[in-house]
């Protein structure tokens, strides 16, 4: 079996022989360099030395065919080591890296934003869709879960996403609101809800 493993390996060399010598000379090199981008690119930093050596060790492999002294070898490997200590420093190139959205970009979403001041719309010009006495009861209610959540120990992503709510809260209170104040005033009063039903106050 040991025999057969053998002369499998040395028909596949011979086979790999046939092809243009630069091929194998160049080849997994220049492999190395267009594997090494895309890794640098892709922030994938860690995963540049094994690729590089698995590289390597079947550059080698595909270089018996064609090497007929050690120094051969010993040409070859120095060139794909000066290629990969080349490749490497790909990874020192600041390439942009895409911005993932925290919770804090989220909770800006959700209730800073729409405290920015925004143009007019047909909305604002139809009748209020809660008065501010009607407000004035919701928030009456809302302001009681806030004292308890003030007084509960909160992670920092929660105590972050209740003083949003407060900020927000703030804003409506005392004035008649249009539909959309409406909407927004109801998604704080959620968020209040789901804290406290986190923290079970």
């Amino acid at each position: 079996m040991v025999s057969s493993i053998i002369m499998q390996i040395r028909d596949f060399l011979q086979l790999v022989a046939q092809l243009p010598g630069w091929l194998l000379y160049f080849g997994v090199p220049a492999l190395l360099v267009v594997t090494g981008l895309i890794l640098a690119v892709v922030h994938a930093d860690r995963a540049y030395p094994p690729v590089a050596l698995f590289l390597g060790a079947v550059g080698l492999f595909l270089f018996a065919s064609i090497a007929v002294e050690l120094t051969d070898y010993a040409v070859w490997a120095a060139v794909y080591l000066a290629v990969a200590a080349l490749v490497r420093l790909l990874f020192l190139i600041p390439f942009p890296k895409k911005k993932e959205k925290d919770r804090g970009d989220d909770l800006y979403d959700a209730f800073y934003a729409p405290l920015e001041e925004e143009p007019l719309t047909d909305e604002d010009a139809m009748p209020p869709a809660l008065s501010a006495e009607e407000g004035s009861l919701q928030l009456a209610h809302v302001d009681s879960l806030v004292e308890k959540l003030r007084g509960a120990e909160l992670d920092p992503a929660d105590r972050l996403e209740l003083d949003a709510v407060v900020r927000s809260l703030d804003v409506y209170r005392g004035k008649d609101l249009t539909a959309g104040q409406q909407r927004a005033l109801n998604d704080c009063l959620s968020a209040v809800l789901k804290l406290t039903a986190k923290y079970s106050l």
